[in-house]
């Protein structure tokens, strides 16, 4: 009876010892989900922040390469050439994605990428869905347009091109500007 008592306790402890380390890792790392095809790059719930202070959870910074969001003060000698989106909330009428070497918004030194903010009929969000091929985005012309849109006008795509000239799209689907951690939620698609 003595050994099925030790044999019960050392279960208990070994079960308990398994959801201690489960449910023990509530760091939330800054990274995205990445869905990788053979041409294609996908990140999805992607966060930029509406605080210019980037002063809660999101930043207002994203590498395509590494596959983080960032907030300026990330941001190092090493990590600047990977930053290749940059995101500006104003306010409720006033939101851009610009190139991170941006004068205004951006990080000195930063690469350059064009994005137009307002597509019109150019890309919709039903191709966003249904892009699965870098190659289906060769066609798209991308050259700066210096637009913004405001939050009635989501949810919505902006179209970019980076320094390495990869092509990209960025589906803008929510904005949550009340409580804590004003933010953007996007997801992305980029060349490989």
């Amino acid at each position: 009876m003595l050994n099925m008592t030790k044999k019960i306790a050392f279960v208990l402890l070994f079960i308990s010892g398994a959801v201690f380390t489960g449910c023990s890792s509530d760091e939330k790392e800054n990274e995205n989900v990445v869905v990788d095809t053979a041409t294609l790059k996908t990140f999805k719930d992607v966060t930029f922040s509406l605080d210019a202070e980037e002063g809660f959870d999101a930043g207002r910074f994203f590498s395509t390469e590494t596959g983080k969001s960032y907030k300026k003060a990330q941001i190092d000698a090493a990590t600047l050439p990977k930053i290749d989106i940059a995101f500006y909330g104003g306010s409720f009428s006033l939101n851009f994605f610009t190139t991170p070497n941006d004068a205004e918004y951006g990080i000195a030194k930063g690469t350059t990428t064009d994005f137009i903010n307002d597509i019109k009929d150019q890309f919709t969000i039903d191709k966003f869905n249904k892009l699965e091929k870098g190659e289906d985005l060769n066609g798209l012309t991308i050259t700066n347009d210096g637009n913004s849109f405001p939050d009635s006008k989501l949810p919505l795509v902006v179209l970019f091109k980076n320094a390495a000239g990869k092509k990209g799209v960025i589906y803008v689907k929510s904005v949550h500007r009340v409580g804590s951690n004003p933010r953007i939620v996007t997801d992305i698609k980029i060349q490989k």
